[in-house]
């Protein structure tokens, strides 16, 4: 019996999703911390230290999509597992972004940072959400016969 996962069409569109994901936070991240974590005019303070603090979350995150995606593309057992972590704490993320923005009345005033966020989010819940769905559903052999 073979224990590797065959990966497939859906398996790369997976595999995809989460190595764009991480690729595209390490940027962001980069760029905010190479500017200091700016804030734009009427954003509440708190959004900085949010912003701040969640650095080591999506530092954790981003490896985890990462490894997962390569695990994935590679055909490892572990991938599904860290696709799973990291799309997990992508949801995780995201639920985070839109209470804070909720409470913050951030939704209130729309500006370039908050329809930048509506969409991240959006991507953060839904993709992240397609994730972990689509990886529970594609068990080995090996995870069948436990």
């Amino acid at each position: 019996m073979n224990s590797r996962p065959r990966v497939g069409r859906g398996g790369r569109g997976v595999a995809a999703a989460l190595l764009v994901t991480g690729v595209v936070n390490t940027i962001v991240y980069a760029v905010m911390i190479s500017r200091g974590y700016p804030l734009a005019p009427g954003h509440p303070e708190a959004f900085g230290d949010l912003q701040r603090a969640m650095t080591w979350a999506d530092g954790y995150m981003t490896i985890m999509v990462l490894a997962g995606g390569t695990g994935l593309l590679l055909e490892r057992w572990w991938g599904r597992l860290l696709g799973v972590v990291g799309a997990a704490a992508l949801v995780y993320m995201g639920v985070l972004d839109v209470a804070f923005l909720a409470q913050h009345g951030m939704y209130a005033r729309l500006d370039h940072v908050v329809l930048i966020m509506i969409v991240v989010d959006a991507w953060a819940l839904g993709v992240g959400a397609w994730i972990v769905f689509t990886l529970r559903e594609t068990s080995t052999e090996r995870e069948r016969s436990f």
